[in-house]
């Protein structure tokens, strides 16, 4: 079975779309919280690291609700905008050889369940013999166009517009990826060359990156707790 460690990614610093985002007040406890509530659900086998370059937040954190979390200290250039996830999660392997695999999680997905997130550690796991890393995902339908460029249909085909229905994409999340220890240490990416996509439905798939998010989130986090 892979020995896998959990990587929490929390900058010290302010956001500027969302001030003090992380540890802003959702629905009655700090933003951070609703999915570091789920993670201590998870099995003792798994490690759950939290990832700043502020001690503060790992004071903030080392209380007895959170009392299973270990810590992990980020150089500061990786708390800066040029730092992504993938440079994130490398610099956290690098520094924990001894774990098989590693899976990055975001505290913004704050509707993010811990069953989702067992289940899908659990089927890469089971499929880690054919595939390396796995996302979560939402299927969407619709014409999507990139830098303007139609991608699931042609628009200049009499017979290139599909039903709306059939034309459908994928969609990550951005809340959980996964990834085994040779694959990011060879890439420096946190999704590998064979992918498992996890699909979820989209009320779990939310993730704070702006006030308008922020705002939708307390609509869906008041219907789920009903």
């Amino acid at each position: 079975m892979l020995k896998i460690a959990i990587q929490v990614p929390i900058k010290g610093r302010s956001s500027t779309r969302v001030p003090n985002k992380n540890f802003r007040d959702l629905n009655g406890k700090p933003l951070c919280y609703w999915v570091l509530d789920e993670l201590v659900k998870l099995p003792a086998d798994i490690d759950i690291f939290i990832d700043s370059e502020e001690e503060i937040i790992f004071q903030k954190l080392a209380i007895p609700r959170f009392q299973r979390f270990k810590f992990h200290k980020r150089k500061k250039w990786f708390s800066h905008d040029q730092a992504n996830g993938n440079h994130l999660i490398h610099q956290f392997a690098l520094d924990h050889l001894e774990y098989d695999a590693y899976a990055q999680i975001y505290v913004t997905a704050v509707t993010l369940k811990e069953q989702i997130i067992s289940n899908a550690l659990e089927a890469f796991r089971k499929n880690s013999s054919k595939h390396d890393s796995l996302f979560l995902a939402t299927e969407e339908s619709g014409w999507v166009w990139f830098k303007d460029e139609p991608i699931n249909y042609d628009p200049l085909r009499p017979h290139g517009l599909p039903r709306s229905q059939d034309a459908t994409y994928i969609k990550e999340t951005t809340g959980l990826y996964a990834i085994e220890r040779e694959a990011v240490l060879l890439s420096g990416c946190r999704i590998g060359s064979s992918p498992y996509i996890f699909k979820i439905d989209h009320e779990y798939a939310m993730d704070i990156d702006t006030m308008s998010d922020f705002i939708e989130a307390e609509k869906l986090l008041s219907l789920q707790n009903i």
